[in-house]
């Protein structure tokens, strides 16, 4: 079955509820669907975050968007539009803030889904990406033990010899502080370089972002974390079901 209008449909939120649920569940088993929609994400996700540096893709997008959306019969078109493009050009041109917000239950916030699935990360302590030393292991015993702030230090000390590593439980540390807005910058500067860590940096990111109520950068990490089908697929599933209610 030819996904593409169904996919285009979910990120410009004119699926219905039900077509919405059923897309989501298809996502479970069908390996080309989930490629599908995580090249549409990348892309939107990219126009989202990089306002400066994709200005003249942008500018494309929207010459193209507006074609698109003034074009009644694709088939008349002189050439082909792909599905994925015409979603991001669709996006650019009505408004990210529109098409990417989630239509959440208003009682079922953020912070509820926080609270509801966080849980402090129980640190493997064969480290990834790296020789253990006696450095890792003050680190990581200040880390169980709840120092946080020492923590902090000691893990930004590492820095040099493991830069993901340090960078991943530094978050980890501002998210049992509360400092939410330090733990998200953290995360979001390890996710650039994630590689032994990739899953759990984009799970707590993600919940950084319920936190903070940043629902858009929330659903685009969530959707992604159910469709790999890693650990964390399951909590992802159970709180965009939640959310979009």
């Amino acid at each position: 079955m030819d996904y593409d209008k169904k996919i285009l449909q979910f990120f410009t939120n004119e699926l219905d509820p039900l077509h919405r649920a059923e897309l989501k569940a298809e996502l479970v088993n069908n390996q080309g669907l989930k490629e599908d929609v995580k090249l549409q994400q990348e892309v939107l996700y990219t126009i989202a975050n990089h306002e400066e540096d994709y200005s003249d893709f942008r500018k494309q997008l929207k010459d193209i968007g507006n074609e698109f959306i003034t074009e009644e019969d694709s088939k008349k078109s002189s050439f082909k539009i792909n599905y994925w493009l015409a979603a991001a050009s669709v996006v650019v041109v009505i408004g990210l803030g529109s098409y990417l917000g989630l239509l959440r239950d208003a009682n079922y916030t953020g912070n509820q889904a926080f609270v509801e699935y966080y849980s402090p990360y129980g640190a493997d302590l064969t480290v990834r990406g790296g020789e253990q030393s006696g450095s890792f292991n003050m680190a990581f015993e200040l880390y169980h033990s709840g120092d946080m702030n020492n923590a902090i230090v000691a893990f930004n000390e590492l820095r040099v010899e493991n830069e993901e590593l340090a960078g991943f439980f530094t978050g980890l540390c501002y998210l049992e502080l509360g400092e939410i807005k330090e733990a998200k910058n953290e995360l979001e500067a390890t996710r650039n370089i994630a590689i032994f860590y990739e899953e759990q940096v984009k799970w707590y990111l993600a919940l950084c972002h319920l936190k903070l109520e940043e629902y858009k950068e929330a659903e685009l990490l969530l959707t992604q974390i159910m469709t790999s089908n890693n650990k964390y697929a399951k909590e992802a599933k159970d709180i965009l079901s939640k959310l979009d209610s």
